[in-house]
């Protein structure tokens, strides 16, 4: 597949080369059989690299500013073509060298100097390939959004436009159909003629990669995507756990199913990067908080290093374009933050050593979420407390927990949830009574000097404290479960054969959420960057007699 970003180019038929940062990579593999694949060399890079082109005994690394021709043969550099904001080569199968640079695309003449000849009609081109018949292939990112075709043998002659004019907001803004393309980075063509087609709004993990296959009648073969990586996805709570939110997406799953692959169907992309090119998450990987509010959906977005939320809403009912319509983002380092299920922010660790609430009071006009910032609840931490770390409010039974560490326990991370759990009773409409105060479970050799590390993430559903560490104990990355009712240890959820029994850190403060369903079942959906995706774990309690 020819993609910019990827920059993958198949030289001969054993040979691929694979930019990289600073350098590029040199496999042989047996077409057919991923597995078949060996590394055999690697070259330094004079300066970052942002595609690669080859065909023959010829390569081309692409520049900012300057294309670097080399020989496949020994990789030595032969040439070297000046070319300012250079983005993406092609080499055609008469040998001629096509450029994408300064928003446009040119034929490059074989003395080196760029020929007057060029495509029309381009609003924003991101990638070019020649197909299996010889022809230009030109991903359009503008408001086309579509992979055109161009018959260079003579004057470029556009022959077909693939995809639905207007991208994702054709039809229903953001719903996902297979020819509704997004953020064109790269596409390119088998010996079959089937089409290979990848987009993602930034050439970064944070960015979602989508890639699509579709046979020569335009239908699609399959799909693969990540689209988490630093993110923790968030139920709907109004879907019983079958529907969730993504930074930029919204999943329906089918929780009739048991196999995991049936489990999950991608059905919305929600960030419009024409219209928002600025937006956060282009860049940033957060939680999600979901809640339905006087009847609109409203997302509560936390990212890496805490620090408050920002707000996120749709065109109700049925719009899937998200957009961001405020914040609560107060100066400093915090990490206490929790949403109530009915739209509250509540802050742990505000100033003052105070926890504060600011309740959901309407929406304004302009579809903006109010909160009362000047109408504040506060309270005073517990005096034991040396620093809270984590929140979480539950109105079902008016409880407050508090995550920290009291005095006299070390502290030993940033950012981490601390030591000890407190749940208090009647926080709100009663007498405050300590119910109980429990040791969180640590990471016992991964602190400081091999000391214990707190847990990275805690959620509450149903009768459980669900319990996530920072990293793997015994090659295991643990979510444990306590109890609820008296904080003890009821047991844990770890990977298993599904995900070849390995799973990344829990390197988000909020690296899970937690649902009880209607029928008893517990779903739990945990971070998991190393492959980037979420896990989600099924799980039924034995029953108590």
């Amino acid at each position: 597949m020819k993609s910019r970003d990827d920059a993958v180019r198949k030289v001969e038929e054993l040979r691929v080369f694979v930019r990289g940062r600073g350098r590029f990579l040199c496999f042989r593999w047996t077409p057919g059989d991923v597995e078949s694949a060996r590394f055999v060399d690697e070259v330094d890079l004079p300066a970052e690299a942002v595609g690669l082109a080859a065909r023959g005994d010829r390569l081309v690394v692409v520049f900012a500013d300057h294309l670097e021709l080399r020989a496949t043969s020994d990789l030595a550099p032969t040439a070297r073509i000046p070319l300012i904001g250079a983005l993406d080569a092609a080499i055609s199968p008469k040998g001629d060298l096509w450029v994408l640079a300064a928003g446009s695309v040119h034929r490059v003449a074989r003395r080196e100097k760029k020929e007057e000849q060029a495509i029309p009609g381009l609003e924003k081109p991101t990638a070019i390939a020649f197909d299996n018949e010889g022809r230009l292939l030109v991903c359009d990112d503008g408001r086309r959004q579509q992979v055109l075709t161009f018959d260079v043998a003579a004057a470029p002659r556009l022959v077909t436009a693939f995809g639905a004019e207007g991208g994702l907001l054709a039809g229903i803004p953001g719903v996902v159909r297979p020819t509704k393309l997004f953020a064109l980075r790269g596409a390119g063509t088998d010996a079959a003629g089937n089409l290979y087609v990848a987009m993602g709004y930034a050439g970064t993990p944070s960015g979602n990669c989508v890639i699509r296959s579709f046979d020569v009648r335009g239908a699609l073969r399959w799909q693969v995507f990540s689209t988490a990586f630093v993110d923790t996805f968030g139920f709907d709570p109004s879907a019983d756990g079958a529907v969730v939110y993504g930074r930029t997406t919204v999943f329906d799953l089918d929780l009739s199913q048991t196999k995991p692959s049936a489990t999950t169907a991608l059905r919305a992309l929600t960030l419009d990067h024409l219209r928002h090119p600025d937006d956060d998450r282009i860049k940033y990987g957060c939680s999600v908080v979901v809640r339905r509010l006087e009847g609109k959906r409203l997302l509560y977005m936390i990212g890496q290093y805490g620090g408050g939320y920002r707000f996120y809403s749709f065109d109700e009912p049925a719009g899937m374009i998200a957009r961001q319509v405020g914040q609560i983002h107060p100066e400093g380092e915090t990490w206490a933050w929790d949403v109530d299920d009915e739209g509250a922010v509540w802050h742990g660790d505000a100033p003052n050593r105070t926890i504060r609430r600011h309740r959901f009071r309407g929406w304004s006009p302009s579809g903006a979420p109010q909160f009362g910032v000047d109408k504040l609840e506060i309270w005073p931490w517990p005096t034991d407390f040396e620093l809270v770390r984590r929140v979480i409010y539950e109105k079902s039974t008016d409880s407050l927990y508090l995550f920290g560490y009291l005095k006299g326990q070390a502290i030993d991370s940033w950012g981490v949830v601390g030591r000890t759990v407190r749940r208090i009773d009647g926080w709100l409409n009663g007498r405050k009574t300590v119910r109980y105060s429990a040791v969180l479970p640590t990471n016992p050799h991964s602190g400081d000097k091999g000391g214990p590390l707190s847990p990275q993430g805690v959620d509450v559903a149903g009768d459980y404290l669900f319990v996530g560490m920072v990293k793997a104990d015994e090659g295991v990355q643990y979510t444990h479960v306590l109890s609820l009712a008296d904080g003890r240890y009821v047991g844990s959820l770890g990977p298993g054969p599904e995900v070849g029994g390995n799973a990344g850190w829990q390197d988000m403060p909020y690296p899970i959420q937690a649902l009880k369903r209607k029928n008893g079942e517990y779903l739990v959906l945990v971070e998991e960057d190393w492959r980037g995706k979420n896990l989600l774990y099924r799980w039924r309690p034995e029953p108590a007699w």
